[in-house]
């Protein structure tokens, strides 16, 4: 298959049209893919009209899914049922379009027990329902909760991943006799996702909730204005340059990894493969150079012959003061060519920074250069991309948990280069922020294609879990336009 890369603001503007030409004739009425999170924690164990909430919760949804019109699909994500201590505990227990028996033997077979990871579900359900085909139906979240997060993650931010790919999609919250806090943050995910909040405070009102939230999830958007289509254009000529076809794709579809995948090292703890994403947990110290780095992901596939593009794509909880993911070929510790994207937050030295590097490793002997991003503006770390400095890393943090990083490796000839861009971020005339690195020669194949997840600094400031959520790794093979 040959295609010429088509960049992700391109592909949301199509995506864009398409929904605005649907909108117009109202096809959305019933057309609708909705995402069930149902929460799965302890507190679900307590009664409400002397019935546990989660016993209501299950007869309710049971009921509603009989009653979803013809057109609309339905999907059903858990959490909370696996473990009591886990912050990675959430499941796809049905993909969209499931049969309405088997969510609802799914619904049956759910007991709470664990925490609240919220944040961590959201992102993981929204990313995997962003992907579901066709693109153009209108895709709704519907998140069931009776309290707050409780994993340290920020469900606000997750949410508002929504409006950042590309799909018409919202996010839908009802709270289950919740407490004013909890009401606060189940109604700020609603505000973030850009849908609503609907509060129960007993059986009938749990009820009355579930029935509105269906009826909002599926209502056709409001036609604010039409606009007559443009004229039909002729085809544009192919644009010389090279020609890019796709080898190789892996989206993390399932719950286990593709068989084209070996985990060196394994911390089965530490990972999970679910609603299309892949989500790594690390508070080791260690990557391409340990002598055995945990989890270290390596692609056992055959790469093209001559160029080629490696792409990953992610989001990450940049939480740990020293938050790094590393992509590139490796042989050993001490023979390897690795990019990678890392955010550094050191108080002491008031250094706060996001950067990637290209780091050439050849029989122990280092060279490595980086390419600053972004920084806070008061820092010794500070620089003037892309926007002078920012205020806080708070807002840098935000943004590396709601907007998708895209890193790229390539091979040109014997020479290796790096890029990386944030989806969905823009410099202050409205184009993408890119940063390409340096090169890098190597005679000979530095080693086996891997990437993996650290806390790249060991001293006592570097503290926490780092946690990225991987969305697609992708390789793709670099013809000229001649061949």
């Amino acid at each position: 298959m040959k295609r010429n890369v088509i960049s992700r603001h391109a592909r949301s503007i199509a995506v864009s049209v398409a929904i605005s030409a649907m909108t117009a004739t109202g096809a959305y009425a019933s057309a609708t893919d909705i995402l069930f999170i149902l929460d799965g924690s302890g507190s679900m164990w307590g009664q409400i009209d002397k019935i546990a909430k989660i016993t209501t919760a299950k007869e309710t949804l049971t009921k509603l899914i009989d009653d979803v019109p013809d057109g609309a699909r339905v999907g059903l994500m858990t959490y909370g049922t696996q473990s009591k201590e886990s912050c990675v505990d959430f499941r796809t227990l049905n993909e969209i379009g499931a049969s309405a028996e088997a969510i609802k033997a799914s619904i049956a077979d759910i007991k709470p027990l664990g925490k609240t990871p919220m944040g961590m579900s959201l992102s993981v359900g929204i990313a995997s329902l962003s992907k579901v085909e066709p693109l153009d139906r209108q895709k709704a979240v519907v998140l069931i909760s009776d309290g707050i997060e409780t994993c340290d993650s920020d469900p606000c931010t997750s949410a508002a991943m929504a409006k950042y790919l590309g799909v018409n999609m919202k996010v839908h919250v009802v709270g289950f006799d919740v407490d004013q806090e909890a009401k606060a943050q189940l109604q700020c995910i609603a505000n973030a996702g850009g849908g609503q909040y609907f509060n129960a405070d007993d059986t009938a009102g749990f009820n009355k909730a579930m029935e509105e939230v269906i009826e909002v999830a599926q209502a056709a958007p409001v036609v604010i204005a039409q606009v007559a289509p443009a004229a039909a254009e002729e085809a544009p000529a192919e644009p010389e340059g090279p020609v890019i076809t796709e080898f190789f794709r892996e989206d993390f579809d399932g719950e286990v990894l593709s068989d084209r995948f070996e985990i060196e090292n394994e911390n089965p703890d530490n990972y999970i493969v679910d609603g299309g994403v892949l989500t790594v947990l690390s508070t080791k110290f260690g990557t391409f150079d340990a002598e055995a780095p945990e989890n270290l992901f390596k692609y056992t596939g055959e790469l093209p012959r001559g160029d080629w593009d490696v792409e990953i794509q992610f989001t990450g909880e940049y939480t740990a003061k020293a938050d790094r993911l590393t992509l590139g070929l490796r042989k050993d510790e001490n023979n390897y060519i690795a990019t990678g994207h890392f955010g550094m937050l050191f108080s002491a030295a008031r250094c706060q920074k996001t950067e990637m590097f290209l780091t050439k490793m050849t029989k122990g002997e280092a060279d490595s250069h980086g390419r600053p991003m972004r920084a806070v503006k008061d820092g010794q770390c500070y620089h003037a991309k892309p926007f002078g400095g920012e205020a806080n890393w708070d807002v840098i943090q935000a943004d590396l948990l709601e907007k998708p990083i895209k890193l790229t490796f390539s091979k040109r000839g014997r020479a290796y280069t790096s890029k990386i861009e944030m989806v969905g971020f823009t410099d202050p005339d409205g184009n993408p922020y890119i940063l390409e690195s340096d090169k890098y020669t190597s005679l000979r194949s530095p080693g086996t294609l891997a990437f993996q997840v650290d806390r790249m600094n060991n001293s006592s400031y570097a503290s926490g879990e780092v946690l990225m959520m991987i969305d697609s790794l992708v390789i793709n093979e670099v013809k000229s336009g001649g061949q």
